[in-house]
């Protein structure tokens, strides 16, 4: 099935997640890992049904606090597939911004399922010339949360800002002006923590166990990992280095 973002201008299907609900949600994910759950274009695994099996395999195995899918219908087959709270996202293109890039992707990301719904929030350019605020209202408007995906200190404390719920450091290293480097950004996971009150989530390149306890220790409220631990290709490639 062809997705789609055309229903920007019609009502919202929910309304506005309470309070208590909303703060049992984040409070669900503290001192915790999420994982993510995605294959790329290409991969055998790219599928809705082998996502949902992946999800529900981390989910079986480990006290794993909620999932991050990508896709409208891999969201709704693991929404089918395991009881966790779900981190929604859409990734429509290659370039600049991608992630959720606009309200009408964030709508179908929270209609399939998402209880978060993860977006872009970077300083650069929207694809449809919108304004990042008009996307939040959208999934608040939906009683939906929304993580805002960053790259710098001056990203995240805009995202916060404007009603984001939650900020996660995953585009860090992904923009041309995000520093750069093999590893978590760890430094980005402190300095955000200190000058937030809203959660902060360590997402991107994090590699081991180690890095993930040390991005808690860094502050993080929540660590999210994905090739590490569902990249099956990836991991072997780590491993079959280090052999040779």
């Amino acid at each position: 099935m062809t997705e789609s973002a055309s229903g920007r201008g019609q009502p919202v299907s929910r309304t506005t997640m309470p309070a208590a609900h909303a703060a049992g949600l984040l409070e669900s994910l503290r001192g915790r890992l999420v994982v993510s759950c995605q294959a790329p274009p290409g991969d055998p695994l790219r599928a809705p049904a082998h996502m949902a099996a992946m999800a529900a395999s981390v989910a079986s195995g480990a006290p794993v606090a909620a999932v991050r899918v990508q896709g409208v219908e891999d969201i709704r087959a693991v929404r089918a597939a395991v009881g966790l709270p779900l981190i929604g996202l859409w990734k429509d293109g290659a370039e600049g911004v991608y992630i959720t890039p606009t309200a009408g992707h964030a709508r179908a990301v929270g209609d399939a399922g998402a209880e978060i719904v993860a977006v872009d929030a970077t300083a650069r350019p929207r694809p449809d010339g919108r304004p990042l605020s008009e996307t939040i209202e959208t999934v608040h408007g939906m009683g939906a949360l929304l993580m805002a995906d960053v790259s710098t200190v001056e990203e995240g404390v805009a995202a916060a800002a404007a009603g984001a719920d939650l900020v996660s450091t995953t585009l860090s290293g992904y923009t041309p002006y995000s520093r750069q480097a093999p590893g978590p950004d760890l430094d980005l996971v402190g300095e955000l923590a200190r000058r937030l009150e809203v959660p902060v989530c360590a997402e991107g390149r994090l590699h081991s166990p180690e890095q993930a306890r040390a991005a808690m220790d860094a502050g993080a409220w929540a660590v999210v990992v994905g090739g590490a631990i569902t990249a099956p290709a990836a991991i072997a490639t780590r491993f079959a280095a280090a052999l040779s």
